[in-house]
């Protein structure tokens, strides 16, 4: 019998290893309450999600297309659930994509759903890497003018802790490291042929370089050390990457995309005679900083340019050089910490600028994680119209309530 119970044992330890499940995990948002994740399973293949849905017939959403009905029950339910196909999850800013579902059809495929009966599904994406606890499931984007609503969940904590080894220690001479991932455009996302330097944190004159075909892919096998790497592409403007590997103990595979801006031509201009009395002292013209982030308590910064269209969360352009201002705080103090906040006026519904504040915050930290910035030192909020500074009754006021800012957790 004790025979029987250690190999059964082993058999159990086996099948766990790998694995992390968190059940009921904590989320930040979600853009409808009808459906819930109950469990997250991470194996050694998949990101396993648990669903569970309850059709309210309070509610006016659809959460898929609808389509004929067959007998009278199913006539009294105009609502159907379906998963997107399309849908992904997004960590440390990576995307992992759909792979399967089962208890509920793809799109445009759907099923129909009836007031008080609850439904349960499972949907399969791409294993996270080990490290990423915290991600966003993106269904689709939600338009007030269609029927077929998207199930999007932001800020989804879950267990899946670094894999531990037993496995003894290698010297680092040996250990071999692979860094590898794509030039990619930062607007279009699309690959560009280009060029990836890098070089030894701890002596800058050790280097290397990879010529980049148009498939943007690159890869190097390099040493445990601090690295930085520098994307160049012809028409675009160079970026770093910045990767500290110098405490890893074996062989390992990272991946680490670098996104470059295009160049945007400076309109020409038309030359006029400057007339001698015109002619300025040029030591008398004030030189232009680099915009910093605004001061407004001892902790605390307002990043007063940093721009969207209204009711987008998509980062403006003109907001790059104050990010890269908050992105240089940062990298000049390596231990640093900080949550992002996003805020909004009063205008419209209190839940859609939620949503909206806490996409636009999310947006920044994205920008900062693809300009090298560990994912980890990041937090992002959404707290939507709940924190004005200034009266919603004046066009100014609603000007500076909308706004971004982020608070030093960890100098």
């Amino acid at each position: 019998m004790k025979r029987i119970y250690l190999l059964l044992l082993m058999f159990c330890s086996l099948q766990s290893f790998g694995q992390a499940i968190t059940h009921s995990p904590e989320i930040d948002d979600q853009t409808t309450y009808d459906s819930d994740i109950t469990k997250v399973e991470l194996n050694d293949q998949y990101t396993i999600i648990h669903f569970s849905y309850r059709y309210s017939k309070k509610k006016s959403q659809n959460y898929s297309l609808p389509f004929p009905l067959p007998n009278q029950r199913e006539q009294t339910s105009t609502a159907t659930i379906s998963i997107n196909p399309k849908s992904y999850l997004n960590g440390n800013g990576k995307r992992y994509n759909y792979i399967k579902s089962r208890g509920i059809p793809e799109l445009p495929d759907a099923q129909p759903v009836y007031p008080g009966e609850e439904y349960r599904f499972t949907v399969y994406y791409e294993r996270l890497d080990p490290g990423v606890e915290l991600f966003n499931l993106i269904e689709g984007k939600n338009d007030p003018q269609q029927t077929l609503q998207y199930w999007n969940f932001y800020g989804v904590h879950v267990k899946n802790p670094l894999r531990k080894t037993n496995s003894p220690a290698v010297p680092a001479a040996d250990l071999k490291l692979v860094i590898k991932g794509k030039i990619l455009d930062a607007k279009t996302q699309k690959p560009i042929a280009g060029k990836v330097t890098y070089k030894f944190d701890k002596n800058a004159q050790k280097t290397g370089s990879r010529n980049v075909a148009a498939n943007g892919d690159y890869s190097f096998t390099l040493s445990p050390d601090a690295y930085t790497l520098i994307g160049s592409a012809q028409g675009y403007e160079s970026a770093e990457a910045n990767l500290d590997l110098s405490k890893i103990k074996k062989d390992q595979q990272f991946t680490q995309n670098i996104y470059l801006n295009p160049i945007t031509p400076k309109p020409t201009k038309e030359k006029v005679p400057i007339l001698e009395k015109d002619k300025v002292d040029s030591s008398e013209v004030a030189p232009t900083e680099e915009a910093a982030p605004v001061k407004v308590e001892e902790n605390k910064f307002r990043l007063d340019k940093v721009y969207f269209n209204t009711g987008e969360s998509g980062l403006l352009a003109e907001s790059y050089p104050q990010l890269d201002g908050l992105l240089q705080m940062m990298k000049d103090s390596p231990t640093m910490s900080i949550i992002i906040e996003g805020h909004t006026d009063n205008i419209g519904d209190p839940e859609q600028n939620k949503r909206l504040s806490l996409e636009r915050a999310y947006n920044v930290r994205e920008y900062l994680i693809k300009k090298g910035i560990a994912g980890k030192r990041i937090q992002f909020k959404g707290y939507g119209d709940t924190k004005p500074i200034a009266d919603n009754e004046t066009e100014n006021g609603k000007k500076q309530n909308r706004r971004v800012e982020f608070v030093i957790v960890k100098p």
